[in-house]
């Protein structure tokens, strides 16, 4: 048990540590539209990237980690690799052909498309959006292909390299802003376009020596892909929902007719599942073959210890997050994404209101990303599906509220956050009730006693971060210049330290066992430096 657990840290680690990785080049390339780019130009290729983006994570979000996985991780238990690759590259070829034909309809409904998902887009900045989603489109097959070609590499437990493979496609993204911004918004669309191709080819490197079952060809009689495909088509419209929501948001921002409203958002948006990606999707993903081992091998209650200490990290990590995003919204939002005069004080503010509206949702997603890998490592995919539906309806029915309300509320876009903050509650609450009537009880009156532990000790660090920010006289909204840049940078990188040790502190005293475990661990370095250093 003790070298699992080993081997699952280690693949936590390792996931962790690349979502870091692909998280910093992610902003990156975010950094670079909102500075190199015009708040219309913003707005039209971040409504392109969400369209392809529902394309992409229709197919990966929801068939790779629902169905892929744990089924390939079972095939390969049992040691039946050759049996199971007959399913699996059935699987792929048949989801990759139905991809072929879903870009080509995209390429031709364009206009269609970008009147659902970005209505209140006139004019020229509607004409730019469908042309860049032209462009983009042909990029799902390629991406598609890379994620599938991940989702193989990680049920052979090679997370290094599924993990760091986005990164690589980021930094494309990014140098493709950065060199062909000054030729036209439609020129880095293509550069998007050559990243994704470039990234395919780079991840099948890594996989060759796992793809010699793999055949092009199709097995329809064969039971697992059977088994795979009823598996998939749940959760691919499980994760059409996820997607949908999004775009239903995206939809109603566009209709303030603000330009900057959609890149505010989707600043926002990226911001807060910063912490949200790393530390509960990139354990999540390690999550998923160990949890779907267990169930295969009838270890119910190791299951469940699993899925419990998985609960607890993430808390743990998660909770001050937020409260802290709440306190440092505007200063955090100004020092990602403020680098040029473009960027003005109410762009900063409306994203930083955006911002502070997202929390909820991010320690509600954090526990459905470990909740979902319980649901999916058990072969369900028809619970989070039925849910899904039931809180896009309700996504849908807050939304059209807050919009017509916002004369009243005065929440504006930042209303559509709060209705997907409100949805992730309820989605997270429902989940919960059922895992544990499926696992026969969960530990969920420990695991409140502990968050309680936990939110004391963020509530302290909020209120110091607070008095903090009233005795720094600094205006985080003010126009860009490098001085103040680099004053507004350490200032709020004083406030992070002193934030984690106050946190970190809180913790020890209330003995929760993860800041103890920090402690050890950070020890047990400080004692191997020491040693080198009388060595030397």
């Amino acid at each position: 048990m003790e070298a699992k657990n080993k081997k699952l840290t280690g693949a936590a680690i390792i996931v962790m540590s690349s979502m870091i990785v692909s998280r910093i080049t992610g902003y990156l390339r975010t950094i670079l539209i909102n500075n190199l780019l015009t708040a219309s130009q913003s707005d039209s290729l971040l409504a392109a990237f969400k369209t392809t983006d529902l394309m992409y994570n229709l197919l990966i979000g929801g068939a790779i980690s629902a169905a892929l996985i744990p089924v390939l991780s079972g095939y390969l238990a049992k040691d039946e690799e050759e049996d199971g690759w007959k399913a699996v590259g059935t699987f792929i070829n048949v989801i990759f052909i139905a991809m072929i034909i879903l870009c080509i309809l995209g390429v031709i409904f364009a206009p269609w498309v970008v009147s659902m998902t970005a209505a209140g887009f006139q004019g020229q900045k509607r004409e730019l959006t469908i042309q860049l989603t032209r462009i983009l489109f042909p990029s799902v097959a390629f991406m598609m292909l890379a994620g599938l070609t991940n989702g193989v590499l990680n049920s052979y437990q090679r997370f290094a390299a599924a993990a760091y493979g986005p990164s690589i496609y980021n930094l494309g993204v990014a140098l493709s802003i950065f060199a062909l911004s000054r030729y036209g918004v439609r020129y880095v669309a293509f550069g998007v376009l050559t990243s994704a191709v470039i990234y395919l080819i780079i991840q099948v490197s890594f996989a060759i020596p796992n793809l010699r079952h793999y055949k092009p060809r199709i097995f329809w009689q064969h039971s697992g892909f059977r088994r795979l495909f009823k598996l998939a088509i749940p959760s691919l419209a499980a994760s059409a929902i996820i997607q949908i929501n999004i775009l239903i948001t995206q939809n109603y921002i566009s209709l303030f007719k603000l330009d900057g409203g959609v890149t505010a958002y989707a600043n926002a948006n990226d911001l807060w599942q910063l912490p949200y990606g790393i530390f509960a999707m990139g354990l999540g993903t390690a999550l998923l073959p160990t949890l779907s081992e267990k169930l295969a091998l009838k270890k119910v209650d190791e299951f469940k210890e699993i899925l419990n200490n998985a609960f607890k990290t993430v808390l743990y990590l998660i909770i001050p997050s937020a409260i802290a995003f709440v306190i440092l919204a505007n200063p955090l939002i100004s020092v990602v994404y403020k680098w040029s005069q473009k960027i003005d004080g109410e762009r900063i503010v409306l994203a930083g209101f955006i911002l502070i509206m997202f929390t909820a949702a991010m320690i509600a997603q954090s526990m459905l990303a470990i909740l979902t890998r319980a649901f999916y490592a058990n072969n369900d995919t028809k619970t989070p599906l039925f849910i899904g539906i039931f809180t896009m309806l309700l996504n849908l029915i807050f939304c059209t509220i807050f919009y017509h309300t916002t004369d009243i509320t005065h929440l504006g876009p930042a209303g559509m956050a709060l209705s997907y903050s409100l949805i992730s509650v309820v989605y997270m609450i429902i989940m919960m009730y059922i895992i544990s009537k499926k696992m026969k009880g969960m530990q969920w009156k420990e695991l409140g006693k502990y968050s309680g532990r936990l939110l004391v000790s963020a509530f302290v660090m909020g209120i110091v971060l607070f008095l903090l920010n009233r005795v720094i006289p600094l205006d985080f909204t003010q126009r860009f210049d490098l001085h103040s840049k680099v004053v507004e940078i350490l200032a709020l990188g004083i406030e992070i330290v002193l934030g984690a040790l106050i946190y970190f502190g809180g913790t020890m005293l209330l003995k929760v066992n993860e800041a103890v475990v920090i402690k050890d661990k950070l020890f047990a370095i400080l004692k191997k430096v020491l040693r080198k250093v009388k060595r030397a």
